[in-house]
């Protein structure tokens, strides 16, 4: 009886593993970026282990635009969030300051796209390290430390990559290039 029990739960249960299993469906004809895509950044605040606390939200523009093959779902230009997870100044006795970033999402059209894995320099390998003497990565986490002997400073502009955390679905409305010059016009 209790055999009996155990493999009904388990015939029971199977469906809803594979329904877990299954990403949400997608609009029809509306193109999806796939979990894990680079994407190239810019941070647009300037960042001071001096003066940056744990909290705080910082801005971050796309570098780069996303492309899939040779059509551009996403322009270059769009913006986003990033967020001090660590900060702790220089101190006596040469320890280095510290500062921990994560960047969060970029904002499309209304879709927030989520970030992972941020690491200093861009996806290219044109690794650019003339503001920090050292670059330590936390692998699997969206968080990059940024450490150098005395205060750690990030000027605004500086380049940084990030990957897509989740698939995300885009509307069916085509990417439009991106200018933050250009007024609406009625």
């Amino acid at each position: 009886m209790r055999i009996c029990l155990i493999g009904l739960s388990l015939i029971l249960s199977a469906p809803v593993l594979a329904q877990d299993a299954v990403p949400a469906p997608s609009l029809a004809g509306a193109p999806a970026i796939p979990a894990m895509t680079q994407v190239d950044i810019e941070i647009l605040d300037a960042l001071s282990s001096k003066t940056s606390k744990a909290g705080t939200m910082f801005r971050i523009r796309l570098a780069e635009p996303i492309k899939i093959g040779e059509r551009t779902l996403v322009p270059a230009g769009i913006e986003g969030q990033g967020e001090v997870i660590h900060s702790a100044k220089a101190r006596t006795m040469g320890k280095p300051g510290e500062l921990i970033l994560a960047a969060r999402y970029l904002d499309f059209q209304g879709t927030r796209l989520p970030l992972r894995s941020f690491a200093y320099g861009t996806s290219a390998g044109k690794n650019r390290v003339d503001t920090a003497a050292a670059v330590a990565i936390a692998v699997g986490t969206p968080i990059a430390l940024f450490v150098s002997g005395g205060q750690v400073e990030i000027p605004a502009g500086t380049r940084a990559n990030a990957k897509l955390s989740a698939d995300v679905a885009l509307s069916a409305t085509p990417a439009l290039p991106y200018n933050s010059t250009e007024e609406t016009k009625p």
